[in-house]
């Protein structure tokens, strides 16, 4: 375990006096308004592999040798900066007046369109996972031993791929929407469906994460439940909630077919699970890649061309062979080749992409004012056109801000353009048949009598 220095316990007492002026200044928000994840993920992917490891000595696959206290001291830095950042856009907004409410409501005049485009976005996702699944093979899919097989077998499938998510935004967007509840309900088994098979199947948590979260800050909006008003049981419920995820991450390694094995091993394993808990947390592996980052790597060495690349890395591989790879795939070929030789990875840090773009803290003060306006933008927006495509859009991109510290500017983007090469044409064909529809051009046939 690594002592307690003192300029680490300032650096997360700063960290989180800013996340809490930021939460102060949001309190009538929702719970689940963007900016405000984002200030509070900041906080505990910046502070808690920092004080964790003090208390228990982790254990991971990751270099945690590489990780020496000047190390940890300096990737906390960055997290101050881009929460920084985050705080500076939250005000530089309420100057703007992004921040008043207004009035949320869906209007009923959308419902047709809605039903449209929500039905079209499952049906199209269904069609294009099931060819996915049947590409990658119901055996791969299904193995609890080798996880990078299924990414292995499912290189250049991308777009079958989004199948999944496809399905996900058409039952958030009927949600969303204003229909009568009844016909809402209509959807709710697909969700269901997606939640079995993701988590009981192929071990997949991400989709029954985005679905639940989404349909929480749907339901959050719709009663105007206000940051304010949590309690003490719904902090504890998260928590308990988070640790169900990370426990679920935990029994995915050692399930071998049979739970009570499972469950035997792990009661065996004592400290150790705790220790891999605190190396593998969801938490810690951002502030580990940004620490593996700032030791090996220069400062402002890339002076933004990740940005570029990002965008050029979208173009699948079939039209531009020599497309730019990602940092998250450079970086597991560097570091882990024989796990990227398998087929897996490793994410990456958007701190520490921010740090090789702009430089230390300056690239992560940079990065969070840039994030925390986006998302204040899109929430301006949202509240302004409130049966737009964009607020039918953002509940499936709230878990996306709560992980945005996992990731980096060329796969977020990529989430967002593959998104919406699918889900616009779809919502301009239900808007163009719902259009029609009122304007009596289609009419159902009537029989003759």
């Amino acid at each position: 375990m690594s002592r307690v220095e003192p300029y680490g316990i300032l650096l997360v007492v700063s960290l989180w006096a800013l996340v809490g002026f930021g939460l102060w200044a949001l309190r009538q928000r929702s719970p689940l308004h963007m900016p405000t994840i984002a200030l509070v993920v900041t906080g505990l992917v910046g502070s808690f592999y920092p004080l964790a490891s003090t208390q228990i000595e982790p254990s991971s696959w990751r270099n945690l040798d590489l990780l020496s206290p000047s190390v940890v001291l300096a990737t906390q830095l960055q997290y101050v900066a881009f929460a920084a950042g985050l705080l500076g856009a939250l005000l530089l907004a309420a100057n703007l007046r992004w921040n008043e409410r207004r009035d949320a409501s869906a209007s009923s005049g959308s419902s047709t369109r809605d039903l449209i485009t929500g039905g079209l976005l499952v049906l199209v996702g269904l069609a294009l996972y099931a060819a996915y699944a049947r590409q990658v093979g119901f055996a791969a899919l299904t193995d609890r031993e080798d996880y990078a097989l299924k990414y292995l077998l499912g290189r250049g499938l991308g777009p079958l791929q989004l199948g999944m998510p496809i399905m996900i935004v058409g039952c958030l967007w009927i949600e969303a929407s204003a229909l009568p509840r009844a016909t809402k309900n209509l959807f709710l088994p697909v969700a269901l469906a997606i939640c079995v098979w993701s988590v009981a199947f192929i071990s997949v948590r991400t989709n029954a994460v985005v679905l639940v979260v989404g349909y929480l800050s749907i339901l959050a909006r719709r009663k105007g439940f206000e940051l304010r008003s949590i309690r003490p049981w719904m902090v504890a419920s998260a928590f308990l909630l988070y640790a169900g995820l990370e426990s679920f991450a935990l029994l995915r390694g050692v399930y071998r077919g049979d739970l009570p094995e499972a469950l035997s091993r792990l009661e065996a394993q004592g400290e150790l699970v705790f220790a891999a808990a605190v190396g593998g947390s969801e938490l810690s592996h951002p502030f580990i890649t940004a620490g593996e980052v700032l030791r090996e790597r220069e400062a402002g060495e890339l002076a933004g061309q990740s940005i570029v690349d990002g965008v050029a890395a979208c173009l699948p591989r079939g039209l531009s062979p020599d497309r730019p790879l990602y940092l998250s795939e450079q970086f597991v070929r560097s570091n882990y080749a024989e796990l990227a030789a398998r087929g897996g990875g490793a994410a990456f840090s958007l701190v520490a992409e921010a740090w090789l773009d702009f430089g230390s803290v300056s690239g992560p003060l940079l990065f969070g004012l840039a994030m925390g306006m986006l998302l204040a933008w899109c929430e301006r927006r949202r509240e302004d056109v409130p049966d737009g495509v964009l607020a039918r859009l953002l509940p499936y991109f709230v878990f996306y801000v709560a992980m945005q510290h996992r990731n980096e500017f060329g796969t977020l983007f990529k989430q967002v353009f593959m998104i919406a090469l699918v889900v616009l044409p779809l919502a301009l064909v239900g808007e163009t048949v719902a259009t029609a529809l009122r304007s009596g051009r289609i009419a159902p046939r009537r029989e003759a009598t």
